[in-house]
């Protein structure tokens, strides 16, 4: 039987853009505050949560782990844009990111997982990745998501 609870998500974030040795990298500070639903089977624990993509509109968000294997999460997005990541300590996972009017392949590259989100109380995933296209490193993520049930 799934379980399922309203939650509240802080989303904290670094990207920094450009090519490694770039001498002026492009970077943003996001902050975005949502409401979702956490459910869980027994097994897996998904997040469900809307975020706004600035003019090209919404886009869903799943962010899914198996409770016992923590530190493998996936995030799958539709709407506005599309793609599919997942993270793991220094795994490296390949993927297709689709924005309607183009679509390209990308490689996501894992530094560093922290996740202590529990079904119960909720808690803090921190993701610290890169993206690649065709083997170049194009950006560098860090994202916090403080999940706290309502």
């Amino acid at each position: 039987m799934k379980e399922e609870k309203k939650v509240k998500i802080k989303i904290f974030a670094i990207v920094i853009r450009g090519e490694e040795g770039d001498e002026n990298p492009e970077k943003d500070n996001i902050r975005i505050t949502s409401e979702g639903v956490m459910s869980f089977d027994g097994k897996r624990i998904e997040i469900r949560y809307d975020e706004i993509m600035g003019d090209d509109g919404k886009a869903q968000n799943i962010l899914s782990f198996d409770a016992d294997e923590p530190n493998m999460v996936t995030l799958e997005r539709s709407g506005a844009v599309s793609c599919i990541m997942t993270f793991s300590e220094n795994g490296r996972y390949g993927g297709l990111y689709n924005m309607g009017f183009a679509s390209f392949d990308f490689t996501v590259s894992t530094k560093r997982i922290s996740n202590k989100l529990t079904f119960e109380k909720g808690g803090i995933l921190l993701l610290d990745y890169g993206t690649e296209i065709q083997n170049v490193a194009v950006q560098t993520s860090r994202f916090r998501f403080d999940i706290s049930v309502i």
